[in-house]
């Protein structure tokens, strides 16, 4: 019964690749670059711009990595997706990065994306083929200390996807590629209070996705999905044995929803997008709280507005840190009584990290 649901969601969602309707929150796919892909982050409402830096900051802000104490490390993500229809979609996340100087480094990730089997049949429910599609993105990232406190990076990304379209009754299966770029800045500085000394106050932004459109038939291009994000957090140190920290991030795409600007260039697009649909801004708020940087308990909350999906959901998750070897697991569950599919996704990671460390990140010296 859920392969058969599952067919169903997956065929009316591909029949969307063929019209002419300009909205893209109906194409998942496309979509499929937004999704968390990491446990940790996952576990806190999907905010990962300005947390602390760790294995999988690829996905979230590469300029994170300089404030990394370890000179390099590689992690390893999954998730069941929309694990309540069917059993075989899944994104797997694999990350590293390495630091060759203090001043710098050089990141990479590779994101697969697949959409299970799909079945087709005739009007006369007669079989024709089955397709697996998928979708999978390549990324790239430099990183440069751009001063004490703060520091930048710039991701290259090449994207590969499944593009079926119906051609006479007939699904026609072809693969489209397509490049995009990323911007990040990351400022994170010491703060010291009376209760909590040693503790840090940090900022984070990017915007994601600014890249080729995507073809979707003859006379539709669709963008990528552009996004620019902000984040804020501070981690309170108490007594070096108990570390807590809040953060906020704001999101919003750059797709434009006006029909009028499908036909811009994508700089024009994502200029107009930034002041664009401001109540379709989504914020999120998590915190972190770890027991000598060795236990962790994570929460969050996403939001989202009716206008945008009304997508909203409540995360946690654990994770444990046995000398350079970290795992995660988080889960999430939506706020009202919707049937959603997104309900009871789990995500699991795990990640290891090598090198030189230090105390504080704040000990290296320029």
């Amino acid at each position: 019964m859920k392969s058969k649901i599952k067919n169903i969601i997956l065929a009316l969602f591909f029949a969307t690749l063929t019209t002419q309707t300009f909205s893209q929150e109906l194409l998942p796919t496309l979509n499929a670059l937004t999704i968390a892909p990491d446990a940790r982050s996952a576990s806190m409402g999907d905010a990962g711009t300005a947390t602390s830096a760790d294995v999988n900051s690829q996905h979230w802000n590469a300029s994170k990595y300089i404030f990394l104490q370890q000179n390099g490390g590689v992690g390893l993500s999954y998730t069941p997706w929309l694990k309540s229809a069917t059993s075989d979609i899944y994104i797997t996340y694999l990350s590293g990065f390495y630091k060759y100087s203090k001043n710098e480094s050089i990141s990479a990730s590779l994101r697969f994306f697949s959409l299970g089997n799909i079945d087709f049949y005739t009007d006369n429910y007669e079989f024709l083929q089955t397709a697996r599609p998928n979708e999978f993105a390549f990324d790239v990232s430099y990183a440069r200390r751009l001063g004490k406190n703060m520091s930048g990076a710039i991701t290259f990304r090449y994207i590969n996807s499944t593009k079926i379209s119906i051609q006479n009754t007939v699904p026609a299966i072809e693969h489209t590629s397509n490049i995009a770029a990323d911007i990040a800045f990351f400022y994170q500085k010491p703060v010291n209070f009376s209760f909590a000394p040693k503790s840090e106050l940090a900022f984070g932004a990017t915007i994601s996705n600014l890249g080729t459109k995507v073809n979707v038939s003859d006379s539709i291009d669709y963008f990528l999905p552009m996004n620019i994000k902000f984040g804020a957090r501070i981690t309170f140190n108490f007594d070096n044995v108990h570390f807590l920290s809040p953060v906020i991030e704001f999101y919003k795409s750059l797709v434009p929803s006006n029909y009028k600007y499908g036909n811009s260039s994508v700089l024009s697009a994502a200029a107009h997008g930034i002041t664009s649909d401001l109540s379709k801004i989504i914020w999120i708020l998590g915190a972190e709280y770890s027991y000598k940087n060795q236990i962790y308990f994570r929460a969050g909350y996403h939001h989202e507005s009716k206008a945008i999906g009304n997508n909203s959901y409540i995360t946690f998750g654990a994770g444990i840190k046995y000398k350079n070897l970290d795992f995660a697991a988080s889960y999430l569950f939506v706020t009202d009584n919707r049937n959603t599919l997104l309900d009871n996704t789990y995500r699991l990671s795990i990640a290891i990290a090598f090198g030189n460390s230090r105390n504080n990140w704040y000990d290296y010296d320029l």
